[in-house]
């Protein structure tokens, strides 16, 4: 049943009752971020570190244990996004909208060099089920967006500016369309990525934060 053109009598109202036998199925994410080191770094691995443990909070991650999906619990992955935000919560450097002297905007800089290069494996077991690059092609599907025109004509001011940049990779979302993945209960898994070609170093110098969500459907016991 389609739930955007029919409204649920009371019979099938209990399809989505969360008191009952069984299972229930939730749309939901599995997500983790990180810090992304302003020098760059060869290798960042995810959902290894699950929230409450290292400092993480649910902001971080929720994962519930390290690298896998709790008993009586399974998820089934429909797409992959890598989420790169030019500065982390902490550092409100280079933002979207400024005024003063005149200046590269780094955070647009940043965007494109972590997407240009990189690549992305997501691993189940001792297995690969999916090797992708570069980061780019994992563009989110809930993003930050800017539009913006400006003008200025100042004479006692004339070092200053108005700027609005911003920098994003867009695109179709990487579906794993019909070869969804399901990871089952116990079972071990993580996202890394990779950049074998180098370092990549943002152009800011201010690290940045990045994260993996693997959007799908959490199936668990019903309450």
């Amino acid at each position: 049943m389609n739930m955007q053109n029919a409204v649920p009598n009371t019979r099938q109202l209990r399809n989505y009752d969360v008191f009952r036998d069984g299972w229930e199925t939730i749309r939901q994410s599995l997500y983790h971020f990180q810090a992304y080191a302003a020098a760059g770094q060869s290798q960042l691995t995810f959902f290894q570190t699950p929230a409450g443990s290292a400092a993480t909070t649910n902001s971080d991650t929720n994962m519930q244990l390290a690298g896998q999906i709790p008993a009586n619990q399974q998820f089934l992955i429909q797409s992959i996004e890598v989420v790169f935000l030019p500065t982390v919560p902490s550092v409100a450097a280079q933002l979207p909208g400024a005024f003063g002297a005149g200046a590269v905007p780094q955070i647009v800089n940043d965007a494109y060099i972590v997407g240009r290069a990189g690549n992305l494996t997501l691993t189940i077991g001792q297995k690969p089920y999916l090797q992708e690059a570069p980061l780019g092609r994992f563009a989110p599907k809930a993003n930050f967006d800017v539009s913006g025109a400006l003008a200025d004509a100042t004479t006692a001011a004339a070092n200053l500016q108005s700027r609005i940049a911003y920098g994003k990779w867009v695109g179709r979302p990487y579906l794993l369309d019909p070869a969804a993945i399901r990871l089952p209960e116990n079972a071990n898994f993580s996202v890394t990525l990779n950049w074998p070609e180098g370092l990549q170093a943002l152009p800011s110098g201010n690290p940045g934060r990045i994260g993996v969500v693997l959007d799908g459907f959490l199936y668990r016991k019903s309450q």
